[in-house]
This record gives structure tokens, sequence and C-alpha cells, in this order.
């Protein structure tokens, strides 16, 4: 993944999960992403997604495992996300 296409995903997550996740992290997400954390960004939103048991799509896991292999993150940081 080349590094404009990794920096328009991340900044369309915070938007993309922001009814996923509560007001006060959609904001902190949308923060960290403005200053370009990829890594933070998705450690975060994978937490959170997981703690609150928060259902994500086929094509997200998909984009989010990309995301994680492109900066060099384990993608078994998606375990235990609800894919459906």
């Amino acid at each position: 993944m080349d590094l404009n296409t990794m920096a328009r995903l991340t900044a369309e997550l915070p938007e993309r999960f922001a009814d996923r996740v509560d007001p006060a992290t959609a904001k902190h997400l949308h923060t960290i992403a403005r200053g370009g954390e990829t890594g933070e960004l998705l450690d975060l939103l994978l937490h959170v997604l997981r703690e609150d048991h928060a259902s994500i799509t086929t094509a997200e896991r998909d984009e989010l495992a990309a995301l994680l292999t492109a900066c060099e993150m384990p993608t078994k940081m998606l375990d235990g996300i609800h894919v459906g």
C-alpha cells in the first residue's frame, strides 16, 4: 500500500466508525487522524471496537488488515472483533 492510500484510508477511519464508538472516542480518533498517527489510531480504534463488541464488515476487516500490515503491526490485533 502506498503512502497516499494509507493517508487517505487513515483520514477516513474516524468518520466510518463514528457510529460504533462513543462520541468522546470519535472526537479523539479525529484528532489522532489529523496528526497522521496511523498506528495510534488503529490501536485505539481496534481496542474500542473489541471492548464494545462492535461489528465490522468483511470489507472493513480486510481494509484494517491491510493498514495494519502497511504499518508493520500484527493483524492479530483484529482478533476478537466481530465480523458480520
